[in-house]
């Protein structure tokens, strides 16, 4: 389905429960999303779709109303872009269809002729993209699934601005409290929050709902089924920076008293401005010409890099001679990483691959400018972030066989 001429595509995110296990039955669980209702959620979405006239759509792909909603979508002849928290064989184990090894009680519900895993397969060949926001995962994926979700919020509103058109959330949700965070109700919550319009679809409503958006905690016998605790480090969502300082390297070593005097002072004080101002990083390390931030939040992150940037161009930083030829590069990415205490210093220290995955942007990017991931630059959208804004630039091959990734140029916007 082809948008009309002079009429921009309406876009849509969807987020929506998965498919109930086989074990998920009463009295002990209440069925959230039983098989008998597929059919029921297939029609409401796409009713909805007619409605909303939507040619544009985000969202995951677990079975349930992820599946339903990327058929109904293509039946429309509209684009389907897919992300997903980590490696397609890890998701496919996770969320579609559980290994036949594993326990029987375990595996997804599903109607006669209608299995998961072959219609994924079918689907998968008409996706207008497919993301995959990392190549591993941790033992617990709480963290990275809401790290998916934001994303997915986050890539709808930049389509939606793209096209200059107000973009709607689709909610398969049942009003409660989910299985663990980063379900539908964080994502419901976070629309919510940045005033996106939400609609909802009432098929797994509960009827004693009254206020879903404010709804916290399950009432007695409707709970959730229960969140098993792994013993490992707690992750959270972090920006990552990496910067570097290049042909470094050609210098002669007496010019090194001059970079760091130059250099490495000047940077010394904008973190601890930035720090004292309230946007400086948890962490940072340095190596010479290398430099290692991390942030709690993209907004953070991304004034950090144009206050760097600047540092270069303003005159402060104070090189002479052959160091008046070197430049930066600035890289940005985000992600789940793991926040733990350092057993060698005495601080926290942060480690996962999406730091690894910064590393292998910096290097491509070129002279001057800061880069930064998709991902960095869909949870910027998320945050609602003014200051800056990132432009697409199209897709780099990053070093170390880190693979071909969108790259987003990150510019200060202009204020009114």
């Amino acid at each position: 389905m082809k948008p009309r001429p002079n009429e921009m595509p309406n876009t849509v995110v969807f987020t929506g429960h998965m498919m109930d296990k086989i074990g998920r039955v009463g009295p002990r669980y209440v069925p959230r999303f039983p098989r008998e209702k597929e059919e029921a959620v297939r029609k409401s979405i796409c009713d909805t779709l007619n409605r909303l006239d939507a040619r544009i759509g985000f969202c995951s792909a677990a079975c349930g109303g992820d599946i339903v909603f990327i058929e109904e979508m293509l039946k429309r002849g509209g684009e389907v872009h897919i992300v997903l928290p980590y490696a397609e064989d890890l998701f496919i184990r996770d969320c579609i269809e559980m290994p036949a090894t594993g326990p029987w009680n375990e595996r997804f519900q599903e109607n006669l002729g209608q299995e998961w895993l072959p219609r994924y397969r079918k689907a998968r060949k008409k996706f207008s993209s497919l993301i995959t926001l990392g190549n591993q995962r941790a033992q617990d994926n709480a963290m990275s699934s809401d790290c998916c979700n934001r994303v997915v919020l986050g890539l709808g509103l930049l389509s939606a601005a793209s096209h200059s058109t107000q973009l709607t959330l689709i909610a398969l949700w049942d009003g409660w409290s989910g299985d663990a965070p980063g379900g539908t109700r964080s994502l419901v919550k976070l629309a919510d929050t940045l005033r996106v319009k939400v609609a909802y679809l009432p098929e797994l409503f509960p009827r004693e709902v009254n206020d879903i958006i404010m709804t916290a905690v399950p009432p007695p016998g409707f709970s959730a089924q229960p969140i098993f605790s792994h013993q490992e480090p707690p992750q959270q969502i972090c920006a990552v920076l990496f910067a570097d300082v290049m042909q470094f390297s050609q210098l002669d070593e007496t010019k090194i008293p001059d970079f760091i005097s130059g250099y490495m002072q000047p940077l010394a004080s904008l973190i601890q401005q930035a720090r004292h101002t309230g946007y400086g990083p948890l962490d940072y390390n340095t190596w010479g010409d290398g430099l290692f931030c991390i942030f709690d939040s993209m907004r953070k992150a991304g004034r950090f890099a144009l206050s760097l940037q600047q540092l270069v161009i303003s005159g402060k930083w104070r090189v002479k001679g052959d160091l008046g030829n070197l430049k930066l590069r600035i890289a940005l990415h985000a992600g789940p990483v793991y926040r733990i205490p350092d057993p060698i210093y005495p601080k926290e220290t942060f480690m996962g691959t999406n730091i690894t995955f910064a590393a292998r942007m910096e290097p491509k990017t070129p002279p001057g400018e800061i880069y930064c991931s998709q991902a960095f630059a869909a949870l910027a959208a998320t945050e609602g972030v003014l200051e800056f804004g990132c432009e697409y630039v199209g897709k780099r091959q990053l070093s170390k066989g880190a693979g071909t990734h969108p790259m987003y140029v990150l510019k200060p916007r202009r204020r009114n």
